[in-house]
This record gives C-alpha cells, structure tokens and sequence, in this order.
C-alpha cells in the first residue's frame, strides 16, 4: 500500500473536496464468512464484507456476490446460506477463505482450519469460532434489471431472511448481545481493521430517560434465549 510523504498542504486547504472515481469500497464494513452447501453436498466458506442490514422487522441482510463465485451458485441452488460474524483470531482463515475459490482450491476449508458445525433447526453449516452465526433464507436477487443498471454489475445483490441464529454465551450481558465488545473485523477499501471504541449509545442527544427506554427496546433480547442441544459450556468442543 503505497502512502504518499508529500505534506497534506496548510490550512487553507483544509478541508477541500477533490474529485475522484466512484469506489463503493470508501464505505466502511463489517466482514463475514458465508457458508453454503454445493449440490454435491460440500461446505464452502467464503469472506464477503459487501454486506449489511437493511430490514429490522423482519430481519433482513443484503450480500453483495459476485455471481461467478460458488458461493452464490449455491446459495441460488439451495435458496439458504448461514452469515458467520468472524473476530480478529480468525483473520487468516477469513482472508484464505475469501481469496481462494472452492473449484481451484477444494481442500481450502479444510486448510483454512476452520471447523464447521450444522445448525439445530435448519442443519444448515456455519463456522465454529465465529460467536454470531444467522441462517438464512434467499429471499431476493437483484441485478441488472431489478437495479434499472445500463451495464452488468460486477455484484448480484441476495438478499436473506434471517431465520435462526445463535451466539455464544460469553458474549451476552443481562438481556443483550454485547456486540460492541467484540473484536470484530472492518472492511476499509481492501483493508482489514479492527474496529474502534464505543463513543456514545445511539439517542444519546435525546432526554435521558427516553434514552434509557428505547435503548433497553431496542437491544433487548425479550428473554428469548434458549440453549443448543448438545452445547455446554465449552461450546461442545
């Protein structure tokens, strides 16, 4: 990566806007591992970080696959897959598994040292290590003629439902997912980082007791935490 030593200029331009090409890569995201089965029954695991959430109720996730990847041949094949939140002990494995194609590289989950466990209620694959794992359904596909494109995106857009999911018991608080605590990865233009520290709590401008209340609405788990058959304490290890 190259980075420039030339002075960043003085104060009178700071702050100037220049003109550059259209990067979709210049917005932040987290990265994934997606598991899917092939129609010969094997698990791929590829790192995806075009992703994020654009539905609550349901709960709805949108992927961005290039449609030449295994991953959504499978996923088109099935209509299911499984989002695995890795953290930054998995960092290798999710680069290896995210560079290398199942065709080229049959053995690569294998070699990535991942292991792969089957969901409770759908069977469906996901990746042991990862403290978050959300099974899917397909519920949408969106390319160039559902996005009105004059040309054939490099991505198709899946969209999935999430239907299960599971964490793991360390990383729940009281009646919450501990999410901001976890050393998960960001995906910055072709670069791994690690993500920052908590500022504030959203609503945090709003009056303190609407605050509390709609923040305690907003990450409670309703109670509806439940154990995995088979799992103990060390997750069945």
């Amino acid at each position: 990566m190259h980075v420039s030593s030339e002075p960043a200029g003085d104060a009178a331009d700071s702050g100037q806007k220049v003109s550059v090409p259209p990067n979709a890569f210049y917005v932040p995201s987290p990265v994934v591992l997606l598991t899917t089965v092939s129609e010969d029954g094997e698990v791929d695991v590829s790192a995806m970080s075009a992703v994020g959430v654009v539905c609550l109720e349901p709960a709805v996730i949108a992927v961005g696959i290039k449609p030449r990847r295994q991953t959504y041949k499978n996923i088109r094949r099935t209509g299911s897959f499984v989002v695995n939140l890795p953290l930054e002990t998995d960092l290798r494995a999710t680069d290896f598994t995210g560079t290398r194609s199942l065709r080229r590289h049959p053995g690569k989950v294998e070699e990535s040292g991942l292991r792969i466990r089957r969901m409770p209620e759908t069977g469906l694959p996901y990746v042991e290590s990862c403290p978050i794992v959300m099974a899917s359904d397909a519920v949408g596909n969106l390319g160039r003629h559902e996005l009105n494109l004059d040309m054939t995106p490099s991505h198709q857009v899946v969209l999935g439902r999430i239907t299960e999911c599971l964490v793991d018991r360390d990383w729940l608080g009281e009646d919450e997912v501990r999410l901001e605590e976890m050393p998960v990865l960001v995906y910055l233009n072709r670069i791994y980082a690690r993500r920052g520290s908590v500022l504030q709590e959203q609503r945090f401008t709003d009056d303190p007791e609407k605050r509390l209340e709609k923040m305690r609405v907003y990450r409670s788990l309703g109670g509806a935490v439940s154990p995995v058959p088979g799992e103990g304490r060390d997750g069945g290890r």
